[in-house]
């Protein structure tokens, strides 16, 4: 069975759609071994294709260093330049999660030692802070105030507090993710991962494609996950002829059985939850205590696995990105990356975080590395900006390509990708849990979506 700290798909629903705490957990930041630098672009990841060429061929969006005068390229040399970037991340409240920073520091430690962007340093100024408005709202001030080129977000629980702070001082605000609503549809913010609404469509063309068109969906009573429920899971499931049982659980004192019982009675085929990791535990648990032996699809949590064991095998569960125990169904180059990644963390001192939470940030810079080595002039936060709206389709580090500046989820256009994939647990052949992938892997979402 894998580790507890497998579960940052998850943490990503429980904080955008419930705010629901997570457990917190310990680490260090190192440096990290030299690895190549990613000069020469590392192709497609996850099954789709750059530009008009070959499948991994890059597209040609005018953004190649070169004189600008016979045509030949001329290298780019920024030896002595500093790129700051203000570096958030919630540490120490509720929610403490340095992983979310580690990773993001032994990325940056690696781009660095292998030149840095054409020989400009990056330099993260990191600010902790404790996941309220006011802490979130300090960082901002904070970094601003430091004249950062960028403000990178590990995990910012208030950031829909400072925002603006950062939009109103022209700064690019960077994340693999969204942790607020304002964020996801504004210039000047890129979130380099999937969108909100892609965690809908991976139940949607489960169930559709098991011939199943009658199901319960369990969510967790907050005004943020109804809003989810009623606006993007209905909408999505009525796209596929999916009629749905709307269960709503109770966040501080849930009843699980009675939720499980609510879903029997009304003769469902199949149960959804958008829910918490502990939600997960509590849905999937009382299900296989009931008897309950219909398809479940448990969102993005993946911890009721390591808690439940054998109750976990047949569920579904998804994700956005090629992850360490999917690792064999990846193509080849991410595999590379992958074990690339685990010695790097090695390397610095976190071995037991290489299947946690940092592997998104870590993924993160390397692709910012590709995006920041396009700017052909000075590097600031204006240039950075322009660099990440005009990428076009850039290379994704352990999934399928960005797309920044092109909203592939156009009702979260800050977001860069719309991609997800679909797991099912199952049970090898020495009796441990494993996680295998269903289809071909990683989908475009939004396509599917009939949003």
């Amino acid at each position: 069975m894998r580790s507890p700290l497998t579960r940052f798909g998850a943490l990503l629903l429980a904080l955008a759609l419930v705010a629901a705490a997570c457990a917190s957990s310990d680490g260090d930041d190192d440096g990290a071994e030299p690895a190549p630098t990613t000069a020469e672009a590392p192709g497609d990841a996850g099954g789709t294709t750059a530009g008009d060429g070959e499948p991994g061929e890059q597209p040609d969006d005018g953004n190649a260093a070169s004189d600008g005068g016979d045509g030949g390229d001329v290298p780019i040399d920024r030896t002595g330049e500093v790129i700051r970037v203000g570096y958030v991340n919630n540490e120490g409240g509720n929610i403490s999660l340095p992983e979310l920073r580690i990773g993001g520091e032994v990325a940056i430690n690696v781009i660095n030692e292998a030149g840095g962007i054409h020989g400009a340093m990056i330099e993260p100024i990191i600010c902790l802070s404790d996941g309220t408005p006011e802490s979130a709202i300090n960082c901002a001030i904070k970094l601003i105030e430091e004249d950062v080129d960028m403000a990178y977000m590990g995990v910012e629980l208030g950031s829909e507090a400072a925002f603006g702070l950062w939009v109103d001082a022209g700064i690019p605000y960077v994340s693999s993710h969204s942790w607020g609503r304002t964020e996801r549809n504004s210039p000047g913010a890129f979130l380099l991962h999937v969108a909100t609404g892609a965690f809908a469509v991976g139940p949607a063309k489960t169930f559709s494609e098991l011939g199943i068109d009658h199901i319960a969906v369990l969510v967790q009573d907050s005004s943020t996950a109804l809003d989810f429920l009623d606006n993007i899971i209905a909408p999505v499931l009525e796209h596929y002829g999916i009629e749905m049982e709307r269960i709503v659980v109770d966040i501080a004192s849930p009843d699980w059985t009675a939720a499980i019982a609510a879903a029997q009675s009304a003769g469902v085929e199949g149960m959804m939850g958008q829910l918490d990791e502990f939600g997960c535990i509590g849905m999937v648990g009382s299900a296989a205590a009931s008897g309950f032996d219909k398809p479940i699809f448990a969102g993005s949590c993946t911890l009721y696995i390591d808690v439940l064991g054998a109750a976990a095998i047949g569920t579904y569960t998804q994700g956005d990105q090629w992850v360490p125990w999917v690792a064999e169904f990846a193509p080849p180059e991410i595999q590379e990356r992958l074990a690339e990644y685990a010695d790097h963390m090695t390397a610095a001192g976190h071995e037991q975080l290489i299947e946690g939470f940092g592997i998104a940030p870590y993924g993160a810079w390397r692709e910012i590395e590709f995006i920041l080595e396009t700017i052909e002039g000075p590097i600031t936060s204006e240039s950075i900006t322009d660099a990440f709206a005009n990428a076009g389709e850039t290379p994704g580090w352990f999934g399928p390509n960005l797309r920044c500046g092109m909203a592939p989820w156009p009702p979260e256009s800050s977001h860069c990708m719309s991609h997800i994939m679909v797991w099912q647990v199952v049970e090898a052949d020495d009796g441990s849990l494993r996680r295998i992938v269903v289809g071909d892997g990683l989908f475009d979402a939004y396509e599917l979506s009939g949003l």
